[in-house]
């Protein structure tokens, strides 16, 4: 109830010297990749390591006209999300703070076709800048729950690999694999849990 909410977070924080936790919410990289932190933390600031890595599956479904009648094929594509990152949290109250950080995002998808049947492996990178505003509780049996309310990105870099795997490389259809990766951009975020445990 409010007395756990209540709890001395800054002073548990600086009893710890390590917690292991895990990441979720509504960020597309999270929710895919669900990824493990570790974290150091600290009165005022806390950093850590974000690391995970999970697939996405995605669905098209064309229908086309021939001979008289209509034929419909579904393709089926996985995207392997990677998620690294180098966070901190600068703390303003007991548990009010500002989280931060560095992230590395990796998007790869292998054997995507083109409508020529030429195959691709098509990888995409971005590093961006992470901030947010977020609540975290450390509570005295050692568990801590943290929300970061918003978390908004800014992008830094990028780059795009597209490799040829299958067939004979044409203008349009290495431009039409460069598209799929450079629709994407900097990444945000709200309800954002991190959850786990410190010693």
């Amino acid at each position: 109830g409010s007395v756990a909410w209540a709890a001395d977070s800054a002073g548990n924080r600086k009893d710890q010297t390590v917690r292991l936790g895990m990441k979720t919410g509504l960020h597309v990289f999270y929710l895919v990749s669900t990824p493990f932190v570790l974290e150091f933390p600290g009165e005022d600031f806390t950093f850590g390591l974000v690391y995970g890595s999970g697939d996405l599956t995605t669905t098209q479904t064309s229908t086309t006209y021939s001979g008289g009648g209509y034929s419909s094929v579904t393709v089926t594509d996985t995207w392997k999300f990677t998620t690294s990152e180098l966070t901190g949290r600068y703390y303003i109250g007991n548990s009010f703070n500002i989280p931060f950080g560095v992230a590395m995002y990796n998007i790869h998808k292998d054997d995507w076709m083109y409508t020529d049947g030429t195959i691709w492996d098509l990888d995409y990178k971005m590093t961006q800048l992470n901030l947010g505003i977020g609540n975290e509780w450390t509570y005295d049996w050692g568990g801590y729950l943290g929300i970061d309310w918003f978390q908004g990105g800014s992008k830094l870099s990028d780059k795009i690999t597209v490799t040829l795997k299958d067939g004979t490389e044409d203008t349009a259809s290495k431009t039409s694999a460069e598209k799929q990766s450079t629709d994407i951009s900097a990444f945000a975020g709200v309800l954002i849990f991190t959850f786990g445990f410190g010693f």
